[in-house]
């Protein structure tokens, strides 16, 4: 797609405060619907290993401070680890600007006190989806500018009706890990799915988008590989993929991941308030 004048973003300036992997992934996304690339800015923390991607990524030109995105665009994009969220206190927010938050695990009355206005929070599927055109998201609260403005950027977008949603949404976008590990081992999968999809009537949705986006694989090996990649440190596909070595059934290690992705909550708001920094 490319844009025209009278199109959603053609009096915009866009900013994303951190370039991690989502965060470069989004202002490429961007450039390569069409977005001016002289209207687009980002900001890192001072990794060398960060700016290297940000240069391999073509984007060294338009690297800024945080100070400089928050006084000049008009869309803000935070995609920064929750430890670093009390840098962002003195910036200048206003809420002239749409700001929307791609923080795990913090709330947006933690977002909201922390900047003094007004947050969206998304929450999407792997980088890697959203580059494969296939990315799903879940946006709280309601917004229709943030819902085709995400819809542009060819993701599927999920409308959160209240924010504990988002635990349930973030075990969904964990799936394709988990789904692998639980066809090996002939898991009851559906009844599972059915349970949940009680509890969060968009889940099969996902579920389907899950067993759709998975890669085809070439030996044992290289899924595993994939199931490894997944499963960050600490994180929720981690908690489920375990919880499923462990025996547990499909929807007790669906449970298990809920129930992390709540703990990863609580944990990041009590990080956004400490000494450590962790900011790419």
């Amino acid at each position: 797609m490319v844009l025209k004048s009278n199109d959603l973003l053609a009096n915009e300036t866009i900013g994303i405060i951190g370039a991690g992997f989502l965060g470069r992934t989004l202002a490429e996304t961007f450039i390569e619907h069409g977005f001016p690339k002289e209207k687009l800015m980002i900001s890192y923390g001072g990794k060398p290993s960060t700016f290297e991607s940000i240069k391999k990524a073509g984007l060294i030109g338009n690297i800024t401070d945080n100070k400089v995105i928050c006084q000049k665009s008009t869309i803000i994009f935070i995609a920064i680890k929750p430890q670093s969220l009390k840098e962002l206190k003195d910036l200048p927010f206003t809420n002239n600007s749409l700001v929307v938050s791609c923080m795990a695990g913090i709330s947006l009355a933690s977002m909201e006190g922390a900047l003094g206005i007004n947050v969206f929070r998304i929450m999407t599927s792997g980088p890697d989806t959203i580059k494969r055109k296939k990315g799903i998201v879940a946006v709280y609260p309601q917004n229709d500018t943030l819902i085709n403005i995400l819809s542009f950027l060819s993701l599927k977008v999920h409308e959160l009706q209240d924010e504990e949603s988002i635990h349930v949404f973030t075990v969904g976008v964990c799936l394709p890990a988990a789904l692998l590990i639980a066809n090996k081992k002939g898991l009851n999968i559906e009844n599972s799915i059915e349970i949940i999809g009680n509890e969060y009537s968009d889940f099969r949705e996902i579920y389907n988008w899950a067993k759709d986006v998975l890669p085809v694989f070439d030996s044992e090996r290289s899924q595993m590989s994939y199931i490894e990649h997944m499963s960050t440190k600490g994180g929720i596909t981690e908690a489920i993929v375990n919880s499923l070595n462990s025996g547990d059934t499909f929807l007790d290690s669906l449970r298990k991941g809920i129930a992390k992705s709540k703990e990863i909550s609580t944990f990041a708001r009590f990080a956004s308030t400490g000494d450590d920094k962790n900011n790419d």
